[in-house]
Formats: structure tokens, sequence, C-alpha cells
């Protein structure tokens, strides 16, 4: 059951609803990320006139319940957005009420108001909360809905019928409530349900009450559901996600996957009704506009190529049935859920925020298929109804309002020696592109700090990885955490002193394994991966100076450096007919957080320039032709461009020197 949660509230009453929004919002119980809406009605002085006005506090559109702060709320003055009813009555159809909330703002607030406003303004009530509980949409969206309603709840809950979003859903409820004074709430079918009270504590005390009292009740008509046998997918997830990820791009929008193998998952994935209920998609249209009319299931008689051929086709006859003449072009007729029979569910995104709430949606969606089956028989909405919420002008024109994708979104990176100096630069560079990071490196202790630092709780992930042996599994967890691989940079890296004549077995030994042969095998496990996507993708090099000029007394060194610009090369070459670039880029005297230039190697290296370890910097500046020094961020930026198919997607087997300028690293 549901706790109630009330406690020490601001006393600004605009404060207070934040208050109460951030509390429903935070249990995905009530309502789902980005789902559900609450107001409340606030008397305030007009700024122009000074006069007490009644004014419309309601979330704005697109905002998080959980979430959201005081610039998430509109305002709207009351009055005149009841006011539009004469409008609506004089003909004006309510997809064109929504432009005229912003001739009804109080205060110059920009935020959007929602689809939903009406919805809260027609109810006399000072405070409304309207949720997308799992218990109440089960009821909303269960067979014989309006009967189970007054079962559960008696007089004090009404029924709507389903009726989209809009302006005539809040006169509908309007003209309920004053049929029912009595009422404290209502459910509408196939959507989810609506609460009020005279007081915030009320209100919110009333929406936990409804909500704990339909839990209780579908909790005395559960019953155990029946188990099948299905054949698995797959035995890991790992085994079909490159190749799922690249079936499912769409006009070059790579997608990013998450897994939910959660118990909850995996029951209903082998329960008797699975097939049949996903075959029915969701029912509450914040459901719908995340995971489609219906997933995908896995395994089936075809291969995954074919099986989501067929999904293509099954969603573009779809589209052509119900489309309208003004309904938006055809979107990604990909799945966004896929479900796999003995391993879970995989959900797309165009982020991995999106695949983790189009998971967190779907699961949604399964306890209210479980709750309308236990009260009778799960119902979803019409194909037409369900079209014409997906593909909503109202909601096109939400789309459009959203900031434009970053060049790397959708993006993987991974990139070895990650935990300082150019690695935890390139890192931050490409995240702030929008790409997804993974961090590998041996060193836990920094590996943790830089992912802290990074700060990035959905695009982030370090993985603890010695390059010369642990390579495979960082790039498996990789491919689990989402779904796959699209830029590669080589980054690890340590140095050895010592000519040709004194270098040991054991420098050349560990530096051949690191540079060399590690190198090999980061290139070759990215491109095999990208391969399997077939989406093409970008290998790095993060070479030296030293693979073109050598430098002395480092003759082991200097050979690795020149092995991995011509390993390289090579991959330019075998890779260009599946659209791999592979390109490198040559830093020099990088000594700033860099995990080479420890104080064995800056000090041998001052020895044989005849310098104290703190004159480097200076020597190395000096020694360049344009007289700069040379960052981790310099590197990053050249990485970042060469990672970018909008800004390097026609170069390939090229290496960009960033020295400062050092003539003898020019190539030839």
């Amino acid at each position: 059951m549901l706790p109630n949660l009330w406690r020490n509230p601001p006393v600004d009453p605009v404060d207070a609803l934040v208050f109460r929004s951030n509390l429903l919002g935070s249990d995905p119980r009530i309502t789902n990320f980005g789902g559900g809406n609450t107001s409340s009605k606030i008397q305030m002085a007009d700024p122009l006139t000074g006069e007490m006005v009644e004014v419309l506090w309601v979330k704005g559109s697109g905002g998080d319940l959980g979430s959201m702060k005081r610039a998430g709320l509109a305002s709207l003055y009351l009055d005149k957005v009841l006011a539009l009813e004469g409008k609506y009555k004089a003909g004006t159809h309510e997809d064109e009420i929504v432009p005229l909330y912003p001739h009804c703002t109080f205060g110059l607030n920009p935020t959007a108001a929602s689809i939903d406003t009406p919805l809260h303004a027609f109810v006399p009530f000072p405070h409304v909360d309207h949720m997308h509980a799992d218990a109440l949409i089960a009821v909303a969206a269960a067979e014989g809905g309006e009967q189970w309603t007054q079962e559960i709840f008696g007089d004090e809950v009404g029924w709507l019928p389903w009726k989209r979003p809009g302006f005539e859903l809040g006169l509908m409820l309007r003209d309920l409530i004053a049929a029912n004074p009595n009422l404290v709430g209502a459910v509408m079918g196939s959507h989810g349900f609506i609460s009020w009270g005279q007081t915030q504590e009320e209100c919110y005390g009333t929406t936990l009450r409804l909500i704990n009292k339909a839990i209780a009740f579908l909790e005395t008509r559960a019953t155990p559901a029946v188990v099948v046998e299905r054949a698995k997918t797959a035995d890991r997830f790992e085994d079909f996600l490159p190749e799922l990820r690249g079936g499912a791009s769409f006009n070059g929008q790579t997608l990013l996957a998450h897994v939910d193998d959660s118990p909850e998952v995996l029951a209903f994935l082998t329960s008797e009704k699975m097939e049949a209920l996903a075959a029915l998609g969701t029912s509450c249209p914040d459901h719908f506009l995340r995971t489609k009319i219906c997933p995908m299931i896995l395994p089936c008689k075809d291969t995954l190529t074919e099986a989501l051929a067929k999904y293509r086709e099954g969603y573009q006859a779809y589209y052509d049935r119900c489309k309208r003449p003004d309904s938006p072009a055809i979107r990604n007729p990909n799945p966004s859920v896929v479900l796999c029979p003995g391993l879970g569910m995989v959900t797309l995104g165009k982020t991995k925020h999106e695949a983790v709430v189009t998971a967190e949606f779907y699961r949604r969606a399964i306890e209210v298929m479980h709750g309308a089956e236990s009260l009778s028989k799960y119902t979803s909405l019409p194909e037409q109804e369900a079209f014409d919420i997906e593909y909503w002008l109202l909601e096109e024109a939400k789309l459009k309002r959203m900031p434009p994708a970053k060049d790397l979104s959708g993006k993987i990176a991974v990139i070895t020696g990650a935990a300082q100096g150019i690695g935890k630069a390139t890192a931050a560079r490409l995240l702030a592109e929008g790409a997804c990071v993974v961090l590998l490196d041996r060193d836990e202790a920094k590996l943790s700090e830089a992912v802290s630092e990074l700060g990035d709780k959905w695009n982030v992930l370090g993985i603890p990885c010695d390059v010369t042996t642990d390579l495979d599994r960082a790039f498996e967890q990789t491919i689990r955490a989402f779904g796959g691989v699209d830029i590669v940079v080589a980054n690890a890296g340590a140095a050895r002193r010592g000519a040709i004549h004194e270098a040991t077995d054991a420098d050349l030994e560990f530096l051949t394994n690191l540079l060399v042969t590690s190198y090999f095998k980061t290139l070759r496990v990215g491109a095999q991966t990208m391969i399997r996507q077939g989406t093409g993708g970008s290998l790095i090099v993060v070479g030296s100076k030293n693979g073109v000029a050598v430098g002395s007394s480092a003759a082991a060194y200097n050979a690795s450096k020149a092995y991995e610009l011509h390993l390289m090369r090579s991959a330019a070459v075998d890779l260009a007919p599946h659209a791999i670039r592979a390109n490198a880029v040559n830093p020099d005297a990088v000594l700033q957080g860099s995990g080479i230039w420890s104080d064995a190697w800056r000090e041998q290296t001052a020895a044989n320039l005849g310098i104290a370890p703190d004159q480097l910097g200076d020597y190395y500046r000096k020694r360049s032709m344009l007289g700069r020094t040379v960052e981790p961020d310099h590197i990053a930026e050249a990485v970042y461009w060469l990672a970018s198919e909008k800004r390097s997607g026609r170069t390939t087997g090229a290496t960009i020197p960033v020295d400062a300028g050092v003539s003898a690293g020019f190539l030839r």
C-alpha cells in the first residue's frame, strides 16, 4: 500500500503545489515519468491592477511531476480559461483552443500549458490531482469498468467513458461533478483517474486513499498466472543486441537499448496470456505514446532481420489504415519494446533515459494488464483512437518544440585509459555532444572519481578493465548496458625509457602487451561489434608524435606508437566497405593529468634533456612552433571531430597532429 508522506509542506501555496507534485510523482505506482498533472487555484494580486484574481497553477506541458520545480508550472487567469468555453461552443475545434492558452497567461510565465488544463480548470475545487496509477488504470481498462468503479468506490467516485484529453473532457467532468456533488474523484475510461480537495493535504490524501482502495480490491481478486514454457530468444542479450539496435535504426538515427530482466517482466513473459495481451497493446495514452501500438516478441520462426521486417510491414499497414489527411509523416516503424522470453525485455529510445522510461512504462502496462484481467478482461484503445493519440498534431507540435538532437546523440563511445588525462577529457567532450560514454581503466579509484566528476547517471558507465586481459568482457558489458558500440577510442597508455641496447625484456613485453596487442584487440572487438550493427562507426587511435619522429632512449615506445598508426591505416582499408572509419590523433608532451607522465617517466625525460622536472612544461611549449601548451582538452577536440560523422564523415586513414607544431612530427 502507498504510504502517506505528507510532512512539513511549504507555506507558500505554489511551493506547496510543487511539494505535493513531487510526492506523487516520485512513485511509479502513482503515475508514470512525465505523466499525470496537478493543479491549485490560488488567489493572487494581478500585476497590472493589483486586484486579487484567481490563478490556475497547473503542471506545464511535457514536465515530470517527480522532479518538477516551480518553473515547471504554467499559470493562467482562471476566468480567461473558463471563458474559452464560449469559443468552443461557437465551433472552435478543441485542438484550436490550445494555442489560445498563452493569451490566458498570468505573470508572463513562459511555461506552456498542458492539453489537460481544462480537466483542472472546470473542477470546482481548489486542488486537483490527475494520476495514472496502475491500480486505477486497471479499472479504467477493464471490461465493465464503470460497474467495477461503482463496486470498488460506491458513490464517491464517478465514471467517464473514454475521451481523448482536451476541452470536451474537461466539460464532461464538470457536468459529472454538477450532477453528483458528493464525488471526490472520477475514473476516466482507458485513461486514469482524477481527484480533488479543499486543501493541498486533503487532495493528496484523497488521491492516496483512492489508489490504496483500488489496490486492496485488486489483491482480493488476484490469482496465480498460468505459466507456460517458451523457447529462449538467445543465451544472452549480448548475442543479439547489436543486430537489434542496428536493425531498428531509422533515417540515420541510431537508438539506445535498455535491458529489463526484473522478476515482474520475466513472470509476464512466461504467462499463458502474454502473447494475446501483448498484441492488444497498452491502454493509457501516456503508455501508448512510449510503447507504440504493440511490442515485438522474440523468438519466432523468423530470423531477427525477418522479424523486424515483418514488424515494420505491420506498422506501415497500421499507419496506412488509420492516417488522416493532415497526419504527420510516419515515424520510426521499428518496435520500441521487444519481449524476449527466457531473457527479459529490451526497450529502445533516442536516448538512454528514453529507453529506461519506455521500459518503466511497459512494466506499468504489465501491472495494468494483470489488474484488469483479475477483474474481467483487459481492453485496449480502439486502433483508430490509438493512432490519433500517437499521431496527434498537438503531440507533433510538442516534438517539434524539443531542442534539436546533439551531434552524437544516440551514439555509444568506448574509451580505454579513460580515468584521467586525455581519456577523461575525451569522455567529457563526447558526453557534451550527446554520446553515451563507457570509460575503461584498470585504476578503479581514479575511474570512480572520473565517473563521479562527469556526473551523468544515464549516459556514463565506468568499467574496471585491464585492456591486456579484459577487453571482451568490457565490450559485452557495454553492449548489455547500451546495445552496441559506435565509437572506439584506443587511448590506454604508458611508457618505458630505454635505448634499444638497454631495454629489458620486461619493458618490451609490457609495452607490447599494452600498446601493440591491446590496441589491435581494441580495434578488432570494436569493429566486430560495429559490423554486427551494420550502421558504420569510428575507430580512433590516440598515437603520439613519437610514432612519426622518434625520441631518444625510448625504442620500444617509439616502435609501439609507429605500429599503432599503421594498424589504424590497415583498419581504414579493411573496414571501409562496412562504413567504419579509422583515424588517429598524434599528441605530444601532454603533461596535464597524464598517467604516462608519471614521476619516473617525467624524471627520466628531464634528465635526458638536462633540465629539472618542473621545467618540462616550459621546455615543450617553447620547442613548439606555435609556442603553446598542449592540454588534454585539445586532444579531445580532435577526437570529437574524428568521431563525428557530420564533421569528418569523408575522412579515414588520417592522422591529425595536435602538438602545437613539431616539424619533426610532420606526416610524410
